[in-house]
């Protein structure tokens, strides 16, 4: 169940679609997991990736990227498999910072999907890996599609950015799978 709790346009336009296209990107966190660098989700965790697939898998998702993290992939996973879909993970300690690390993803999206709907699955807090921190790419990537305020960083947050050619991005702000016992 989606439940949308604003929609706003962006005054200023930050990145554009492709000619000819209008172009979706949904921003999810990953699902509940434990403390740690990388352990994989908790039951509520697995509870909330099949709601992802509930709420997506009828809404037309061409493409799935998320970093390499195992609660990243397990949280898409379960709608990749009902698509047929495979997950495109991004490695971040291969940018020289998170802000590379957003704009390969963005820069790929709009090159290798362009008019499509791709589902992004990132982090909100910091992360170190390998002497880099991962920090915050669903707020890095947010700001490169335009968006402004709060970044998607609640287990339940939805961000879909629509951008078109030209104009304003717009953006709906929606929850899926319900409250979380760890937000």
């Amino acid at each position: 169940m989606l439940v949308v709790t604003g929609c706003f346009a962006v005054p200023f336009l930050q990145t554009s679609s492709p000619e000819g296209t209008t172009t979706t990107v949904i921003i999810v966190r990953h699902a509940e997991r434990d403390p740690g660098f990388d352990p994989p989700l908790i039951e509520e965790g697995v509870q909330r990736a099949e709601a992802l697939k509930e709420a997506l898998a009828e809404n037309g998702v061409t493409a799935i990227y998320t970093t390499d993290l195992i609660r990243n992939v397990q949280t898409v996973q379960p709608l990749a498999d009902e698509l047929g879909l495979t997950v495109n993970r991004v490695s971040p300690v291969l940018f020289a910072d998170i802000a590379s690390t957003a704009a390969f993803v963005v820069d790929e999206i709009f090159r290798l999907h362009a008019g499509g709907t791709v589902l992004f699955c990132g982090n909100r807090g910091a992360q170190p890996v390998d002497d880099v921190v991962i920090a915050g790419i669903n707020e890095e990537i947010y700001r490169r599609l335009g968006g402004t305020g709060r970044a998607p960083e609640r287990y339940a947050d939805m961000y879909i950015a629509v951008v078109p050619e030209e104009g304003e991005t717009r953006f709906i702000k929606t929850e899926y799978g319900g409250p979380s016992s760890l937000d």
